[in-house]
């Protein structure tokens, strides 16, 4: 059985040249192509950011969240706060340090180092979480490994698991903590409870994946057998989730 496989990301920015500048300074990443929109290579995933995208004015956690890896945590919280780079959440953990930041557009992001768990120090995250961590300021850009995860919020966890796990084909794995975490090819996709609500879903913005299936018109019969309505373009379709997530599905190659 061949699982979907996470090939894209579609990201909403009010200003493509204020994006571009954002993430070339801060990032050292620079547009495989450019035109109506931007485009960059992560490892194999394909990252478009779109114009046209308006902030919807929910401040908590909602929609999805992409997950570049990092190779220092550090590094990378300390060059983020000597930028003014917002940072709205971070936690260390056994075998991981992790932080989320906002771009221009309040678009948020996570960075994620892994490391061993054998080495993990709960007096450094206690001094994480009560903001007595100090990190050196940095002047190096950071440096983003790829998309190593993809983040899900949603406010009906069972109904999620059901969508992603019996109509798109993800096989669960490891579940704790009102968080599953379920298998696409390429990319741990984790469903994460929220109790924020989207206050203008009509608004482009966010960030929405793109997955290559088998065959998406099998995709489309279980959609509908599930009561979920897609949207054809062309050989691919664009459905909503249960948490109301705008997915697009193509073919794989």
């Amino acid at each position: 059985m061949t699982l979907p496989r996470l090939v894209g990301l579609k990201t909403y920015v009010s200003d493509l040249a204020a994006a571009r500048e954002f993430w070339l300074r801060h990032f050292r990443l620079t547009p495989a192509a450019q035109g109506e929109a931007l485009r960059y290579l992560l490892g194999d995933v394909a990252w478009e950011q779109l114009p046209g995208g308006r902030f919807c004015g929910t401040r908590g956690p909602h929609g999805a969240l992409p997950v570049f890896g990092v190779d220092d945590f550090s590094h990378a919280r300390g060059y983020l706060l000597a930028h003014d780079i917002p940072i709205v959440f971070e936690e260390m953990v056994p075998g991981l340090n992790l932080l989320i930041f906002l771009d221009p557009d309040n678009n948020p992001f996570e960075l994620a180092q892994e490391t061993d768990p054998g080495d993990w120090d709960i007096a450094q995250r206690k001094a994480l979480r009560t903001k007595r961590r100090e990190d050196a300021p940095r002047a190096t850009p950071v440096h983003l490994l790829g998309v190593t995860e993809l983040t899900l919020y949603t406010h009906d966890i069972t109904t999620s698991v059901k969508f992603w796990r019996d109509v798109v084909g993800l096989p669960v794995g490891l579940s704790y903590f009102a968080h599953v975490h379920l298998a696409a090819e390429n990319v741990a996709v984790v469903l994460r409870t929220t109790r924020w609500r989207c206050k203008a879903p009509e608004h482009p913005h966010g960030t929405q994946p793109v997955f290559a299936v088998a065959d998406p018109d099998v995709l489309v019969a279980r959609l509908q057998d599930a009561g979920f309505r897609a949207e054809r373009r062309g050989a691919g379709l664009a459905v909503r989730d249960p948490a109301g997530i705008r997915c697009h599905f193509i073919p794989a190659e």
